[in-house]
């Protein structure tokens, strides 16, 4: 069943899409800032939903805790290694991988990849066993692929991503940070260490080598091979990084060659002091870039037409903008793994707001109403339509001269029950629309769907795209419920040790994109997850001024990594 708000209407299997009428999230797992009591209140007010009949969706799932844990307690409680680990993640911080969004490839300008060299030696001497026991490769000069052979060839491999480049760092904006952003300061009195990269994602990679390299220390031999995987411009695309090590893996292991990926995503919400969720990324939105260009008559600007090309342009921006896509329901959209969880486990919601989100799979109304109350959070209403946002526009040149084109680009974040395709034709007949009322031709790409005028034309280019990411399973699938119960007995038996506190495993969805995309031939179990509690101040930090993470975060994540590494070993 899929609901779309504000409409109905029949499905090519002959259910209905039924709601309300629309009214006035980061990512998913930023939900925790938007599940207020006072917004549900609002919603709950002369609403009226059936009793809960679903079965429970967020139930505990047991924990799956290691065998060989040998340095698991040392991870956690060691002060000497703490004192180490800053050091290392620190010095990571310290050398400026920054990327920009229009960058050489490695073979046409090494220079501009610089400190890229200087990092790749850092590691080197910084994880000694890794280097000596591990085969290394280096991808498109500069993307890392590390292999750890198991024991059983006949495994699939274990993948690990990160990505070693950062966003660079506005220098209008260095006296704003409270500490310097490539100093990676460590603050003992709040135990934060501070820098860009600090949570994106220098945490991850660093952790992940000093997972592997405890484990080599510790005398493990696993059984599954494990590849570790580290891009260089994922904060551009990930083109020339991951694109790249994507085709050298599945050259070598083949489609649906290696058993799981495991890449930055979300983390642990916060519900309250006693309730905690892990929302693991299973999915993620599809991205395009259309640029849609007004070609038209030029002159001066003392004899204008009744609409210059640029008031053309303006007319299809409002077009675009007071028309933006209706919110979508469908239980498939992993988003509703963490708002099912708030639903069971969050006794300060509103029976009525808990039973809407409970029955939304089988209860039309039920799914409408819910989503009547998400299309009220800014944030959020995206990660549940096709977001769309003008970014970019280009036009004129003086004052007194008429410009001949005028051009703008619209970015879309599109919904994970749609396609790239529907989002074209969409843009396609609001085109049309402006185009027959003013007098202009279309040409879509190559194809001319109306003839040119003597006003001029106007002209759509697919710039960028690609469809939403496969859905990774999590119901009746072996490889979530290791991965899941490795989630929960770090939190449960580890974190929260001493700490009365329920903890549950969800998904969720990222309505950006991450080097994931280039891996979904390798494998459909994709899960985009750090062992970090992300917490709205973490969040409020990440792409910008005052980058930082509390360093108990971490050592959980060092810790996750080393027990999973281990389960997959052991649970084979």
């Amino acid at each position: 069943m899929a609901i779309i708000l504000g409409q109905e209407r029949k499905l090519s299997d002959g259910s209905t899409r039924r709601g309300f009428a629309r009214r006035h999230f980061l990512q998913a797992f930023t939900i925790v800032a938007i599940l207020s009591l006072g917004a549900w209140q609002w919603f709950a007010q002369d609403t009226e939903v059936a009793s809960i009949s679903a079965a429970p969706r967020c139930s505990r799932i047991s924990p799956i805790a290691p065998a060989f844990n040998k340095s698991l307690d040392r991870i956690f409680h060691d002060p000497a290694f703490k004192h180490d680990s800053i050091k290392r993640l620190a010095g990571a911080i310290q050398i400026r991988t920054e990327i920009g969004d229009v960058h050489p490839a490695p073979a046409d300008d090494s220079e501009y990849y610089a400190e890229f060299y200087k990092f790749h030696a850092y590691l080197e001497t910084t994880f000694p066993l890794v280097y000596e026991q591990l085969q290394v490769e280096v991808v498109d000069k500069l993307g890392l692929v590390y292999t750890w052979a198991g024991s059983d060839a006949a495994l699939k491999p274990l993948l690990l991503a990160a990505h070693q480049d950062v966003v660079p760092v506005n220098r209008d904006t260095w006296e704003q940070w409270t500490h310097p952003p490539f100093d990676g300061f460590y603050d003992e009195e709040t135990d934060t260490l501070w820098g860009r990269g600090a949570i994106d994602c220098k945490n991850l990679l660093i952790g992940t080598l000093e997972a592997v390299e405890l484990l080599l220390k510790d005398g493990f031999k696993p059984t599954r091979s494990v590849l570790l995987a580290f891009g260089f411009d994922e904060e551009s695309s990930g083109k020339y990084g991951a694109g790249a090590i994507a085709q050298h893996l599945e050259q070598r292991y083949g489609k649906n060659g290696i058993y799981a990926i495991v890449d930055e995503g979300s983390g642990v919400i916060p519900a309250s002091d006693s309730l905690y969720f892990a929302a693991p990324v299973t999915g993620e939105k599809g991205y395009a870039d259309f640029v849609i260009t007004v070609h038209g008559r030029g002159g001066h600007s003392s004899v204008p037409p009744e609409h210059t090309n640029i008031g053309i342009a303006a007319k299809l921006i409002s077009l675009l903008e007071d028309h933006p896509s209706e919110l979508t329901f469908s239980p498939k959209n992993p988003v509703y793994g963490v708002l099912t969880c708030y639903a069971e486990h969050d006794n300060s919601l509103p029976e009525i707001v808990r039973r809407a989100i409970l029955n939304a799979p089988h209860d039309s109304g039920a799914a409408a109403q819910m989503l009547e109350f998400l299309a009220t959070q800014h944030l959020y209403r995206d990660l549940m339509r096709t977001s769309q946002a003008v970014d970019i526009i280009h036009g004129g040149v003086k004052a007194n001269a008429l410009p001949e084109e005028v051009s703008f680009l619209v970015n879309y974040r599109i919904d994970v029950t749609s396609n790239v395709e529907t989002v074209l034709a969409r843009n396609v007949r609001q085109i049309k629309a402006v185009a027959e009322k003013y007098g202009y031709g279309v040409v879509i790409g190559d194809e001319e769907l109306s003839p040119k005028t003597e006003l001029g034309y106007i002209a759509l280019e697919v710039r960028s795209a690609f469809p939403p990411a496969p859905v990774s399973p999590t119901k009746g699938s072996d490889v979530w419920d290791l991965f899941a119960g490795t989630i929960q007995d770090v939190y449960e038996n580890r974190v929260f040790a001493d700490r009365d506190v329920e903890f549950y495993v969800g998904e969720a969805l990222f309505s950006g994109n991450t080097d994931t995309r280039h891996y979904w031939n390798l494998t459909e179990n994709i899960y985009r997850f750090m062992a970090v509690q992300q917490t709205k101040e973490v969040l409020s930090v990440i792409h910008s001024v005052n980058e930082h993470l509390h360093f108990a975060d971490h050592l959980s994540t060092v810790g996750f990594l080393y027990e999973y590494i281990v389960n997959t070993s052991e649970h084979t």
